[in-house]
């Protein structure tokens, strides 16, 4: 039964007793300024939770990577690509090779996982694998530096020249791509395992990546445009530099959060100094690694070698690779496993995606834009 004296009735009776009809009520009042309130308190309550499960520093390394390398530094190489090749001659159908190749540092993830798991690397399993692939970025944003004189005076040379530059470009491009996919992997790895100990979490720590993603895609995007018009290449890629590097100090001091692992644990081995391999983790999931880094290197080996050589030679790679992909999960995977595959397969295979060679087609020309 409800307790009658917890119930107030008050705002919905006037002074004399009687019901309140036009007059406003002070808790309306109250609510209509709570309304206005609440998406700050609600922010603030959101940051608050978030805090309480995961530490600054590993929530200001994730704000770093995503503003800085997911949106930052690859948005700018993808925003960039449609002018910069278009202006180098570069036709729309060499554009949707060069996107698959410079995309496939992400089917290589998994990959970069079960390395990072398997070898630590002076005793951690993340660590100098982030070094390693910010060094990669940033001297692949030097090397783009560099050539940024050589892009406008291309321009007006022959096809031969400028296809050579292209190249060139797109390896580089691969690059940031392979930093922006290994910090990815290991933030993934790291904030999974911290949701695991923390379950009640939920999943506020993705819509704070996701969110930090779009906001440095954003800014990106709002300066990007510009500057390529305006050909102030050089400017670009010295912005490349600098957000490549970022990352580069916190890493080194500790923001991604990992416990030091040493030849003392139980299955570590010394293989050479600096370098250990957990031999019983790999004893206990051989078969599924080796499984992962064939399929891994599967990806990228295609785009390369429909990007240099024939699309022909290419796509029947492709087809092989995945004739033995889903081979391998029928033969050493449970039959969902397989089922699964197949299915991911299908899909992918009836979801063409030629939005990058779209891209030429739907550009202002000069009948609607001054210079097109």
């Amino acid at each position: 039964m409800i307790n009658s004296t917890l119930i107030d009735d008050s705002p919905l009776l006037d002074d004399d007793g009687d019901a309140c009809t036009n007059e406003e009520s002070p808790r309306s009042m109250q609510g209509d300024l709570l309304s206005w309130c609440s998406p700050i308190c609600a922010t603030q309550t959101y940051f608050s939770n978030l805090s309480s499960f995961f530490s600054s520093k590993f929530l200001a390394w994730i704000a770093v990577v995503q503003l800085c390398v997911s949106g930052g530094a690859r948005r700018l190489t993808m925003v960039v690509s449609l002018p910069l090749f278009k202006g180098l001659g570069i036709d729309a159908s060499r554009k949707q090779l060069y996107m698959a190749l410079m995309y496939s540092p992400f089917a290589m993830k998994a990959l970069i996982g079960v390395l990072s798991d398997l070898f630590p690397v002076r005793g951690y399993n993340k660590r100098y694998y982030a070094v390693i692939s910010i060094f990669v970025g940033v001297l692949s944003s030097l090397f783009l530096l560099g050539a940024s004189g050589y892009v406008q005076d291309t321009i007006s040379n022959s096809q031969d020249v400028s296809r050579i530059l292209c190249d060139f470009i797109i390896v580089c491009f691969t690059g940031i791509s392979f930093e922006d996919a290994t910090l990815d992997i290991l933030n993934e790895g790291k904030y999974s395992e911290l949701m695991r100990i923390s379950p009640q979490s939920g999943s506020s720590i993705i819509t704070y990546k996701e969110g930090l993603f779009t906001l440095g895609s954003i800014f990106t995007q709002s300066y990007v445009g510009p500057l390529a018009d305006s050909h102030q290449w050089d400017v670009l890629f010295w912005i490349l530099v600098v957000l490549t590097l970022m990352p580069l100090y916190p890493v080194l001091t500790g923001w991604l959060p990992e416990n030091k692992r040493s030849a003392d644990d139980a299955g570590m081995v010394q293989t050479c100094p600096g370098l250990l391999f957990d031999s019983r983790n790999f004893r206990r999931r051989r078969v599924s690694f080796l499984i992962i880094a064939l399929s891994a290197f599967a990806a990228p080996l295609a785009s390369v070698v429909t990007t240099f050589t024939a699309l022909g030679v290419g796509l029947t790679l492709s087809a092989f690779v995945l004739v033995c992909c889903a081979l391998a999960t029928y033969i050493i995977f449970p039959r969902i496993m397989f089922w699964t595959l197949l299915a991911i397969i299908l899909i992918d295979l009836s979801n063409v995606n030629i939005s990058p060679a779209l891209e030429y087609y739907y550009t202002a020309d000069e009948a609607c834009l001054a210079n097109g």
